[in-house]
């Protein structure tokens, strides 16, 4: 309630006052008239004087009546007034207690007037502390007047947003305001609504870092290598000087990484990155490309001595012996390199010292190889004959086919049992081709592409019919879930080709879950989350598959639009047996459900082994002690109704 509105209703109390009170006048007068004429025909002054004192009287009483009726009137209204008045402020302190934002207002002086609970919050301040003290003390920057008014290319009635830093405690932190003018009696005021970016920018800082580097040794990524090699061509003063890239692949870590585990698997990595950086420390760029394949780019006049320093660093790991659980192991490096002008062209600088180290592998290892175009000739040819040409037929000729793997819910008796579609190859002469060959040979000459689609197609095409009428069952859970590498997650056409499909074959998105390992996803992060958030608008979910297989990193979690979260089998299989295993099961789903998640055990092999997941609390159980693969074909909807 303002004083505007309060004089306006006392202007109309006053009104109807002198309206009411005019009325009674005229009433009077008109009663009075009669006997007025009555004295003036001859009536004596005493009957005159007696007719006075009661037309005095009847006025008096008429005025009081009415000055009665006023006073009412004024007090109802005060009354009513006041009411507004205090349910106002109510509901104001209500509204500024209650918002997540600071709340400033600062008089003409740049004083502060109000301070709401948010903003002692963000500034570590009591309000008592601050009103009546320059808003200058909060936001340096805001030292005067004329620093809070609309710039030359803004509008002055309409709210300014800056970007400025605020103390807290003494120290700065960033803040996004938002100013606006409020011209009051006493001049111009100024309102600001602050927010605190702090949380904004770390998040930001974090995705930057995953974006850019390897979070498990903390080098390089591969895109981020890429680009350092393909911005030594873009810079003129760089472009004509000589360059080295050595590319190193351990030779013998799926070894130590099966037979000790994961968490082996990664502290040899974290200490061979540590080597590698301290002796390749020359290097333009030291990078992690994925796995157990690390590269180096020399420029100047270290590309001379790149092979030398590269020599050294295999005699160094030669004598390194890694140790786990009181046992050593031998530990060596197998390096390709290759020497090149950047103003010539780097579009093939990579695959060259991937040839070179292959080179290296086959002449026993442990050593360094220079590239060698017939080396590199001799690769190709083999690549190109037993891995291009059986993939590729396989394809042309329909030898691939799907089958599913069930996935059983553990903590839900009512839900139904879920399907992972696999793929299996057979080569020329009709032999199964296992996964783990035909796979990584897909991913690296980038035909996984061609093998997404193929699946996809044929998944929502042969499938339709089930899949509309399990999403009128089940609105909210998928029944396939379908593997998605990392080429296919960076392919631009992919998602339109996929959007076809579902709406060629009528199949709702909700019925498809699609999986990504988390090296895949965090390959090229940015990318990968648009992917994910684009169909998971769309209705799709998404699981991280083999999780704690790789990089093992919780952080990039909260970045992606996931909502499953499955634990790598290795984990699983020996559940029972192996204490530290356990450990990181438990800890994987408990991480899993603390950031909203469902999670999934894979390789769960014994009725033993999913009774104990189902202990921990684990969603979901797929393995051979849920059920072996079957045919797609063979998977009906009266079937998946009805847990296993």
């Amino acid at each position: 309630m303002t004083f505007t509105r309060w004089a306006a209703s006392t202007r109309l109390a006053t009104i109807g006052f002198l309206t009411g009170l005019f009325a009674a006048l005229v009433c009077v007068g008109f009663s009075v008239l009669p006997h007025l004429h009555a004295y003036r025909e001859g009536a004596s002054p005493a009957e005159g004087r007696i007719l006075g004192v009661l037309l005095l009287a009847l006025v008096a009483v008429v005025l009081a009546i009415a000055l009665f009726l006023r006073v009412v009137a004024l007090a109802r209204a005060e009354r009513r007034d006041l009411a507004d008045l205090r349910i106002g402020g109510e509901t104001l302190r209500a509204l500024l207690g209650a918002t997540g934002s600071g709340v400033i207002l600062a008089d003409q002086d740049q004083r502060i007037r109000l301070f709401n609970p948010a903003a002692e919050i963000l500034f570590g301040r009591l309000s008592e502390e601050t009103l009546g003290h320059p808003l200058a003390r909060l936001i340096p920057m805001l030292d005067s007047p004329e620093a809070t008014l609309a710039g030359p290319e803004e509008d002055a009635g309409t709210p300014r947003i800056r970007h400025l830093d605020g103390l807290r405690g003494g120290a700065p932190f960033p803040l996004r305001l938002l100013l606006r003018d409020l011209s009051l009696e006493e001049g111009t005021w100024v309102l600001v609504l602050a927010e605190d970016l702090t949380e904004t920018e770390r998040a930001d800082a974090q995705l930057d870092f995953l974006q850019r580097h390897d979070p498990l040794t903390g080098l390089r990524n591969r895109r981020d290598f890429e680009r350092a090699v393909a911005r030594t061509a873009a810079d003129p003063a760089e472009a004509a000087q000589p360059h080295a890239l050595c590319l190193m692949d351990l030779d013998h870590f799926k070894l130590i990484n099966t037979a000790c585990g994961h968490a082996a698997g990664d502290k040899l990595l974290k200490q061979v990155a540590r080597i590698v950086s301290t002796r390749l420390a020359d290097a333009q760029v030291i990078a992690r490309l994925g796995g157990d394949e690390f590269a180096a780019l020399f420029g100047g006049d270290y590309a001379a001595a790149a092979q030398s320093r590269c020599e050294e660093l295999v005699r160094t790991l030669r004598s390194f012996l890694f140790t786990w659980h009181e046992r050593s192991y031998d530990v060596s490096l197998s390096a390709g390199l290759v020497t090149f002008v950047p103003a010539e062209g780097v579009a093939d600088v990579l695959a060259h010292a991937d040839i070179a180290c292959q080179m290296a592998k086959t002449q026993g290892g442990d050593r360094v190889c220079p590239y060698n175009e017939d080396d590199a000739v001799s690769v190709r040819r083999q690549a190109e004959a037993t891995l291009i040409s059986t993939i590729g037929g396989a394809l042309d000729e329909g030898r691939f086919r799907m089958i599913a793997q069930p996935i059983l819910p553990l903590r839900r008796a009512d839900e139904p049992v879920h399907y992972e579609v696999l793929a299996r190859m057979r080569d020329d002469q009709g032999n199964p081709v296992p996964p783990e060959q035909f796979i990584p040979a897909a991913e690296r000459y980038i035909l996984m592409p061609a093998v997404d689609r193929w699946i996809l197609s044929h998944l929502l095409g042969r499938q339709g019919e089930q899949l509309r009428a399990w999403h009128r069952r089940y609105p909210d859970r998928f029944l396939f879930a379908v593997n998605l590498s990392a080429t296919t997650l960076t392919d631009d056409g992919f998602l339109p080709f996929l959007r076809r499909q579902f709406e060629d074959n009528r199949v709702p998105y909700a019925s498809i879950c699609f999986e990504v390992t988390e090296t895949a996803a965090i390959s090229d992060l940015a990318r990968a989350r648009s992917f994910m958030q684009s169909l998971r608008d769309l209705g799709s979910t998404f699981a991280v598959d083999d999780f704690g297989a790789g990089f093992a990193s919780y952080a990039y979690l909260k970045l992606l639009p996931v909502q499953y979260l499955k634990i790598d089998g290795s984990f699983v299989r020996k559940l029972e047996t192996e204490p530290v295993d356990r450990a990181l099961v438990e800890s994987i789903n408990h991480i899993g459900h603390v950031l909203g998640l469902e999670t999934i055990a894979e390789w769960a092999e014994t009725p033993q082994v999913i009774e104990t997941l189902r202990a921990i609390g684990v969603d979901y159980a797929q393995g051979y002690g849920v059920g072996r693969p079957i045919a797609l074909d063979e998977v009906r909807l009266d079937r998946v109704l009805v847990p296993i």
